[in-house]
Order: structure tokens, then C-alpha cells, then sequence
């Protein structure tokens, strides 16, 4: 019987694809005058490559309407068209005063260059690292430089009326050279950025459900996501990263405002005890590698 290759070897049968939902913007009321907008995909997008849970992410944006507008973190380029749309929904652009950016991105710019081309009169507020990045980005902005920036150091602090008196902590890292985290004294709101978050879409926005995630295990499934996610962003500049949280221990948070993930409300104890611990376990790690090989002699 003549050899068949189609007979020998199964056909591959395709894999029916998970139904998701449609990336959105998740609106929400967190403290006086605050909003968070958050960009939500079911999906991994692509830049996240080294994630590997595939949970999906939110892109935490916060808009802070006082006497001045500022609006802190915008998002990737994956959400800059729904953004836009539901940011206009919230206030008219021409009202902005400050995009205050954390840090930067080739994947923010697409979002800032849109914001910039509507809202021409905002102050991009930032480290200097920062504005270096952009301004290499957007040469043909050089003309508006010397009144688009206002840049932050350590300790500096930005009034945006009605008690909301915003101060900026550095939190440079080497995958973030331009880190800061921004603090609002008044709502007692950290903005943490790239600290406590986690990649997971969900509708939840804080973290009062997080003890019913685990079958019924106090913070079980969102600890093991922390960790994830802690380990790969943050396992490698770890002497950095406990600097970063010496300077915010140093101010009284109700609530962590992360750049993914669900705020930290109920737990916030709990999540700035876990990274010290993280950190001090994997900076005590001793690394050994075996070379293995052979020779004549």
C-alpha cells in the first residue's frame, strides 16, 4: 500500500478563538474631582510580550478637575481613538491645562501627539529624562518647547486649586530613566504608575472583591498576579525599585492608583508590605551558572 502523508499525519484542526469583548473605556468617580478612565483590552496587546498570562490589561488614566485640569497618564496608542472619544465626553480638551506623564513611551506618543494636535495649550508636566525623549520624538514641536514643558524633580510640587496640591517623587529605574509617581495631599491618592499594578482586564475597578478571586483565599489570585507582575518588571532593578518605595512610604496613601490593573483601596497595607518582602527576597537571590563541556586533554 502506497504511503500516504495525509493518512500517516492527523490534520491540524483549528483551535475555535476565546470570544472577548471590544476594547472600551471604563469611567469612574474615585474621589473629589478625580476620574479614572480606563482603557481596557481582554486581550495581551502586542508590546506586552513578555507577559505570558494573557488576562488582558487596563490602561489607568486619571483626570483631576480643580481650578486647572490635569490629566495624569494618558494611554498607549492601542486605545488613543476610544480615549479621545470618551475623554471629550468627560471635558472639553480645550479646558485641559496639564498632561502630567509619569513617564514616556513610543507607544504614549501616538496619544500625547493627538492630545497636543486638539488641546494645543496644554503643559506636558515631566521629568527631564522625559522631555528629552519627547522633544527627539517631535522635533517639529521645537518652536512651542519654551512653554510646553514644566519639569519636575524630586519633591516638586504642582497646585491645581481646591487643595489638590500634586508632588512629585523621582523614581528613576533603569528601564524607566524619566520614572516619577505623582501624590495628591488633598484625596490622599498615590499615583504609582508602574508600582503595584497588575496586567488583568476585569470589571472591577478597586480591590474589594480581591479576597472572593481564590475561592475564597484573602488576595490569593490577585497577590500571585502582583507577583507575576512584579517579577517581570521589577525582579531585575530591584536596588532601584526599594529605593523608589523608601520615598513613597514616606506619605499617608488611601488609595494606590496603578497604571494596570484595579486600584488598591482595601488592601493597601497589605500590597506596599508584599513588594518590600519581594524585594528583599530577590535581592538576597545568589545566581550560579554550570558551563558544561568536554575535551580531549
Amino acid at each position: 500500500m502506497a504511503f500516504s502523508p495525509t493518512s500517516a499525519i492527523p490534520m491540524a484542526t483549528a483551535t475555535p478563538s476565546r470570544p472577548t469583548n471590544p476594547r472600551d473605556v471604563q469611567v469612574a468617580m474615585v474621589a473629589k474631582h478625580t476620574q479614572v478612565l480606563r482603557s481596557r483590552t481582554w486581550e495581551r496587546l502586542k508590546f506586552e510580550v513578555e507577559y505570558a498570562q494573557q488576562k488582558g490589561t487596563t490602561a489607568n488614566c486619571y483626570l483631576i478637575q480643580a481650578d486647572r485640569t490635569g490629566l495624569i497618564d494618558p494611554p498607549g496608542e492601542s486605545f488613543t481613538e476610544i480615549f479621545l472619544q470618551e475623554l471629550c465626553k468627560q471635558v472639553p480638551l480645550q479646558q485641559l491645562d496639564d498632561i502630567i506623564l509619569n513617564h514616556v513611551n513610543p507607544n504614549r506618543m501616538a496619544t500625547l501627539k493627538a492630545l497636543m494636535d486638539i488641546a494645543p495649550q496644554v503643559r506636558i508636566v515631566c521629568s527631564k529624562p522625559a522631555v528629552r525623549a519627547i522633544q527627539s520624538a517631535f522635533p517639529e514641536w521645537e518652536d512651542q518647547w519654551s512653554q510646553a514643558f514644566q519639569v519636575v524633580r524630586d519633591g516638586d510640587r504642582l497646585d491645581l486649586g481646591q487643595g489638590h496640591t500634586l508632588q512629585f517623587f523621582s523614581v528613576k529605574t533603569p528601564r524607566w530613566p524619566d520614572g516619577l509617581c505623582t501624590y495628591d495631599a488633598k484625596t490622599q491618592i498615590l499615583f504609582s504608575d508602574k508600582f503595584y499594578g497588575m496586567h488583568v482586564c476585569g470589571d472591577e475597578i478597586l480591590d474589594e472583591q480581591w479576597q472572593d478571586l481564590d475561592g475564597g483565599v484573602p488576595n490569593g489570585m490577585a497577590s500571585r498576579q502582583r507577583r507575576y507582575y512584579f517579577d517581570c518588571l521589577h525582579a531585575p532593578q530591584v536596588r532601584q525599585v526599594d529605593l523608589a518605595l523608601q520615598k513613597l512610604d514616606r506619605v499617608t496613601s488611601r488609595i494606590i492608583a496603578p497604571g494596570h490593573g484595579p486600584l488598591v483601596q482595601y488592601h493597601v497595607s497589605q500590597v506596599r508590605r508584599d513588594y518590600r518582602q519581594w524585594c528583599q527576597a530577590q535581592a538576597k537571590q545568589r545566581f550560579r551558572v554550570a558551563v558544561l563541556y568536554a575535551s580531549a586533554y
